[in-house]
């Protein structure tokens, strides 16, 4: 689903990304792990056309990234941790308008609506305003607007900052769910109780390089005592203090 091979990237003398590979297969919950500054923030914008790179290769659906960008970006999605919706529109308002700029239009338009709203449990809200809502309603929102064009491969930025734990474990189920419908789910995160809940595979980036990838269960099996957590280990591994930044 995703091949990246020897991938670097550089900012000015700063190396982002040091010959990073990584596998990424169909339908799996993928967690992504890093101290601040290792150049997991970088990955997801090179993976979604949104920074270059000067050494390496990238194919996402067996097609290369720097050639079918295009074509790629119409089966994937990016949801930021910022909030990207009018707060002056109701909700139905704004996934029409983000639909439109997305020119779906049609049957195509109702089926992709109807599965965001029900998705996201957004029936009982559609004539709202935007701004009337819960910060966990928003966050739903900005999923089901993540999800109009039906995408295969969706990528998260930390979606449950700033949330009320009850909203926080609806939006972990929602997420969750796609892995029903067949979706592959990237998935960043500060909370390591996040990525042991929903995660099957992970990988833990330091200094632009991955420190360990695999099959979840397997490699906290392996790595640790049944009496130390996914954090212990990822400090462990990374020699840095867990913190709220971003990288």
């Amino acid at each position: 689903m995703i091949r990246i091979e020897n991938l670097s990237k550089r900012y000015n003398t700063k190396l982002a990304l040091d010959q990073l590979s990584m596998h990424i297969k169909k339908g799996v919950i993928f967690g992504l792990l890093g101290p601040n500054g290792a150049g997991k923030t970088t990955l997801i914008a090179i993976l979604n056309g949104l920074s270059s790179f000067e050494k390496g290769s990238i194919e996402i659906f067996g097609l290369a990234l720097n050639s079918h960008l295009k074509q790629i970006r119409k089966r994937c999605t990016f949801i930021p941790q910022s909030l990207a919706l009018y707060e002056n529109l109701s909700v139905v308002e704004n996934l029409r308008f983000f639909a439109g700029i997305q020119l779906i239009a049609g049957s195509e338009l109702k089926n992709n609506l109807d599965y965001a709203i029900s998705v996201n449990h957004l029936e009982n809200l559609l004539d709202q305003k935007a701004a009337t809502l819960s910060g966990g309603q928003k966050r739903r929102l900005n999923i089901a607007i993540g999800l109009l064009n039906n995408p295969e491969i969706l990528y998260f930025d930390e979606p449950t900052i700033g949330i009320d734990p009850e909203s926080r474990n609806d939006i972990l189920e929602t997420i969750r769910s796609f892995k029903e419908d067949n979706k592959t789910v990237i998935y960043t995160s500060h909370y390591m109780d996040e990525i042991e809940k929903i995660c099957d595979e992970a990988a833990i980036i330091n200094h632009g390089k991955i420190v360990l990838q695999g099959n979840l269960q397997a490699m906290l099996k392996e790595n640790r005592d049944p009496s130390m957590s996914l954090e212990s280990l990822f400090i462990q591994l990374t020699s840095h203090h867990w913190d709220d930044g971003h990288a």
